[in-house]
């Protein structure tokens, strides 16, 4: 945004508010610090939703199949040696509860945010026991190489685990509480994009209340 555009806007807006009834150059000069705290939030907030709607028109608008791409250079590969959880899932100690896990990527686990999350991975465990899905991962959050992310219009979606199919595809998994659903639709529609532009090389679930029958469905 440029000074000059940045000028116009205050201006436009204390005019506007210099016609308000009873509003007068002397007192807005004398709540200047809060009329500036004001303009700050108003301009944040305006700039926040020309980003959004901008994200929303190039991800999800008609043609998004020329602009957005999934696989090529954007490929991600979790690195052997860079997994390094802050935290570590320890069965002995664990509050969620206690699993000999065999079929994770890493020899480490990253530790659990719940005991949902927990009971979601103990499923797809079983699952690669069961010769279901090859292996799994506990996805881990802005830690580098043991970090998978799809970009949102602001911040980004680490999704809780990244299966690998036995036909060799990926299997995106995320688990989600009641609480929590409503405020992840966001988050669902980039896992939905990034799947549908995949072109069948990815898939990707929201497990919502313990509906482990949703992951079954992606192993068909």
């Amino acid at each position: 945004m440029t000074h000059a555009s940045k000028q116009a806007f205050v201006s436009a807006w204390l005019r506007a508010l210099l016609d308000t009834e009873g509003f007068t150059l002397a007192r807005a000069n004398h709540l200047k610090f809060t009329l500036r705290k004001l303009l700050d939030e108003n301009i944040r907030r305006l700039r926040r939703e020309a980003v959004n709607r901008a994200y929303q028109d190039v991800l999800f608008g008609e043609g998004r199949e020329t602009r957005v791409m999934v696989g090529g250079d954007f490929l991600f590969e979790f690195d052997p040696q860079g997994y390094a959880p802050s935290r570590d899932y320890d069965p002995r100690r664990s509050e969620y509860g206690h699993w000999d896990f065999r079929k994770h990527f890493h020899g480490r686990i990253g530790d659990f945010d719940s005991k949902e999350e927990f009971e979601c991975a103990v499923q797809l465990d079983m699952l690669a026991q069961a010769g279901r899905i090859r292996y799994w991962v506990r996805n881990l959050v802005n830690r580098g190489g043991g970090s998978f992310f799809l970009q949102k219009a602001s911040g980004r979606f680490y999704p809780d685990f990244v299966c690998v199919r036995n036909d060799g595809t990926t299997l995106v998994v995320e688990y989600k509480g009641a609480q929590g659903w409503t405020d992840a639709q966001d988050d669902r529609d980039i896992g939905a994009l990034w799947a549908e532009l995949s072109e069948g090389a990815c898939r990707f679930v929201m497990v919502r209340n313990r509906q482990w029958q949703d992951i079954d469905a992606h192993l068909a």
